[in-house]
């Protein structure tokens, strides 16, 4: 069985630590903010050929049942379109860091409306590089 390199604790994190300086010091600028800028802005797969390949290597079901559960614990109801490989693989990707940034934050001492001040930013870096 190969290694999953898709939806992985790793790759968010090497995201979010090649991209948090930017953010340090921008006002009125929040978690929350740096997280839609990073995993809600731009699609995390594009082609459905890749997002095939992702899902299989992740395990079909699995997406689809974290993704399901998720709409429905946020919206009430499936949201996601689970026709659209695409959707699913990023709705995936979007799940998984949300409750990756949410866990490091907490282990930081921060949340998502906190500031991007440059002491809470760094705090979230040195958080991340323990971890």
């Amino acid at each position: 069985m190969t290694k999953c390199e898709y939806f992985t604790d790793d790759e968010i994190k090497e995201t979010l630590l090649n991209n948090l300086d930017e953010y340090e010091g921008i006002e009125d600028y929040t978690f929350d903010d740096v997280f839609n800028d990073l995993f809600n802005s731009d699609y995390y797969i594009i082609g459905y050929k890749e997002a095939v390949d992702a899902l299989e290597e992740y395990g079909i079901f699995n997406a689809l049942e974290e993704v399901q559960r998720w709409d429905e614990d946020n919206f009430g109801h499936w949201e996601t379109d689970y026709t659209n490989t695409e959707a699913v693989a990023n709705m995936l990707e979007y799940i998984h860091a949300s409750e990756y940034m949410n866990d490091m934050l907490d282990r930081a001492g921060l949340d998502m409306s906190d500031e991007t001040t440059p002491e809470n930013v760094n705090k979230l870096i040195k958080t991340l590089k323990e971890y």
